[in-house]
């Protein structure tokens, strides 16, 4: 005869058994081949970007041993279809990558959101957003590099593995050769203001 603590034990195992089951069948289920394209056909299951660039420079300038610069971005994508009944949350953020000498692939987060499934507003759309955390080098050669701008997102479903995708929208810019403080860049903006009224 069978004692209550190996009744118990044949309980939990037989439930969990249950529940890993019914967690590989959301999975499944949450496949490309079953939901359709949701809404992109482009891309199933992606978001749409459709803007993804630099709008203005506010400073690039040496910070103890290291360049810094400061800018705004516009950005515009659309998330929803990228969710599904399978999609607790999405992290999403903006990435800087460039080359130096001393680094051939330098990549710094410059911006991030996370939009969650009961989020009635699944769009981003933002003009001249200041970014979050700034443009660093780990040296002093931020001057004159060119720099390619990717959104990136981390899928994170109820049941089932996470995911990392990654937009075909770059946004690319070259930063100036010279320091820009934000004092100058006003100075350089009036001074660009008088000749257009002279003219």
């Amino acid at each position: 005869m069978h004692t209550v603590w190996v009744r118990l034990n044949a309980v939990v195992f037989f439930s969990l058994s249950v529940l890993l089951t019914l967690a590989l069948l959301a999975s499944f289920t949450s496949h490309p081949s079953i939901l359709g394209d949701n809404g992109n056909p482009s891309s199933p299951l992606s978001p749409s970007i459709k803007t993804l660039k630099l709008n203005s420079l506010r400073s690039l300038r040496p910070h103890g041993s290291v360049d810094r610069a400061l800018f705004s971005l516009d950005i515009s994508a659309d998330f929803n279809p990228a969710f599904h009944w399978n999609v607790k949350q999405l992290f999403v953020f903006i990435c800087a990558e460039f080359s130096t000498p001393s680094n051939p692939l330098n990549q710094v987060v410059l911006w991030d959101k996370i939009i969650e499934a009961k989020d009635v507003d699944k769009v981003i759309d933002e003009k001249n957003s200041i970014i979050k955390y700034s443009l660093i080098s780990q040296g002093t050669d931020l001057r004159g590099v060119e720099v390619e701008l990717k959104m990136y997102w981390d899928t994170m479903p109820i049941t089932s593995t996470m995911s990392m995708g990654v937009g075909d929208v770059v946004g690319k810019f070259t930063l100036p050769n010279d320091y820009v403080s934000k004092a100058e860049k006003g100075k350089v903006d009036d001074k660009v203001k008088r000749r257009k009224r002279k003219d």
